[in-house]
């Protein structure tokens, strides 16, 4: 997993690199914009005009070097329209922006224009800007003269592309006062890994899509630095992956036990339960109330049936062997009525230790309920949207202090805490937090989280240990958006196209 670093562990690594690899700086920053025009030529190949506007620090040199990577390997064809837009004075540049400005300014295929406050550029709304303006190591709100360049970026109608980070957003969270003084780009090729702010939904929109681009720094360098944040990516997913056996059957595969259901939310139940079986367990037991069975039982055929004697909710689950099961879930759309309640208890004391996924109406019951905390298993995965989390811990002034209560629920408690989102974090007992990669802005629908759950079950029952489970299950899923999204788009995404795209990945 990609590890995410501070913006001063990020000049440390850099020096590091410079230092051991050995490479200089000049060539660190070269390197870094031959990578970015690489990915610019994939991403971007019909663009036709390139403007980049760079600044007189390390952003700026990797903006300048980018220039003379697409003008190498571009420009000379005549396929692409390159402009320099020079923010600052080229006497004011740092060592390496000089340097690159020097090659840059004499290439043919590269119009270099000097910018200043009394000529501010034009900029046109059918071409690619890229922002290189200002990088991880600014620590101020930008006003005046700055503040102006990017309002002009940003209501120049462009396709914006921010190098690493978009100018004026703070690198390691934080908040920002004034929206205008940032840059909303509508992609970001960040560079190593992701930065925390980016994994914040209060900073995160600021850096539109994110591609994270490998620029090569030095791995012991990287080693060195205590970070408890990862990025997890479809590399991480594609290893954890155990491919199944030619003569298995499907008590290999895991008896897994839901919960879940009530009148009127029977759709939850439905959506977990085929989640389940779609992930790949090999066989489902649903308990449900007694409204529910003949909907399970024809809209997730696979499932067998546990009826409760309750015709409208769960009461009991004393005729229920949860020891039979390799895995069990609970929550969703149980409803928080006080019989459900008695009967989560129930559950709970007998809940099999990293074995146990809790969702939904059963953490809002434990909410309601606070000692009820105690009785969750060791090991368990809680899978809470921002709602229920808070619920569950009390509510947080900013993302931060819920990033440092997850954290804190997960190491205390000894669970994992999967916390929903665009970026959906995963805490795990021993303090590390895991970003996911995957998903977009389409799962945000009914039923959705529903499927997730029904996915870390399936997994639990294969055998999984629970940070695979719950980190797997995330990514799955959200590759599982990406590919529905893909086929459709984004708006038109329901829980039942997650579903039925879970073979992506």
């Amino acid at each position: 997993m990609l590890k995410i670093l501070k913006s001063s562990d990020i000049q440390l690594v850099d020096s590091y690199t410079i230092a051991h690899e050995p490479i200089s700086p000049e060539g660190l920053v070269g390197r870094v914009g031959e990578v970015l025009a690489r990915a610019i030529a994939q991403q971007f190949p019909q663009r036709e005009r390139v403007d980049i506007a760079c600044g007189k620090g390390k952003n700026g040199a990797d903006g300048l070097a980018l220039a003379l990577a697409l003008a190498l390997a571009l420009a000379d064809s005549g396929a692409v329209g390159l402009r320099v837009l020079l923010c600052y004075p080229p006497e004011e540049l740092c060592a390496e922006a000089a340097f690159f400005y020097e090659k840059v300014r004499r290439h043919r295929a590269v119009r270099c224009e000097q910018v200043s406050a009394d000529c501010l550029p034009e900029v046109h709304a059918d071409g690619l800007l890229v922002d290189a303006l200002f990088g991880t190591g600014l620590s101020r709100p930008l006003a005046g003269y700055e503040r102006q360049l990017v309002q002009r970026i940003n209501g120049s109608g462009s396709c914006v592309l921010a190098v690493d980070i978009p100018s004026g957003m703070p690198s390691d969270g934080g908040a920002v006062e004034d929206a205008g003084a940032v840059v909303q780009a509508r992609h970001t090729f960040t560079l190593n890994a992701p930065k925390l702010s980016m994994m914040l939904p209060a900073l995160g929109d600021f850096a539109g899509e994110l591609r994270v681009l490998n620029i090569g720094l030095h791995p012991d360098a990287i080693d060195r630095v205590a970070s408890p944040y990862r990025y997890f990516t479809q590399a991480d997913a594609r290893e954890l992956v155990r491919p199944r056996k030619k003569f298995s059957h499907k008590g290999d595969y895991g008896r897994c036990l839901l919960v879940a259901g009530s009148q009127g939310m029977m759709g939850a139940a439905v959506l977990a339960a085929r989640a389940c079986c779609h992930a790949g367990a090999g066989a489902l037991t649903a308990h449900v109330p007694a409204c529910g069975a003949g909907v399970m039982q024809v809209a997730a055929p696979e499932a067998v049936l546990s009826v409760d004697e309750d015709e409208r909710c769960l009461t009991s689950l004393r005729d229920v062997d949860v020891s039979r099961y390799s895995a069990l879930a609970v929550g969703c759309g149980i409803g928080r009525s006080r019989p459900v309640a008695a009967a989560l208890e129930e559950l709970l004391r007998v809940a099999p230790p990293a074995r146990t996924v809790v969702d939904a109406d059963a953490l809002n019951i434990i909410a309601d309920n606070p000692r009820l905390l105690d009785l969750l298993p060791k090991n368990a995965i809680i899978t809470p949207h921002v709602g229920e989390f808070d619920r569950l811990v009390g509510r947080s002034r900013s993302d931060e202090e819920r990033l440092l209560r997850q954290q804190q629920l997960a190491k205390e408690r000894g669970v994992v805490v999967a916390l929903k989102g665009a970026h959906t974090a995963v805490a795990l007992p021993n303090g590390v937090v895991c970003f996911n990669s995957s998903g977009n802005a389409g799962m945000a629908t009914a039923g959705s989280g529903d499927v997730l759950t029904g996915v870390i079950l399936a997994l639990l029952g294969q055998g999984y240990a629970p940070e695979q489970a719950a980190l797997l299950g995330v990514y799955m899923h959200g590759a599982a958006g990406d590919a529905a999204a893909a086929q459709t788009a984004q708006s038109f995404i329901t829980a039942t196209n997650i579903i039925e795209h879970l073979y992506a990945l």
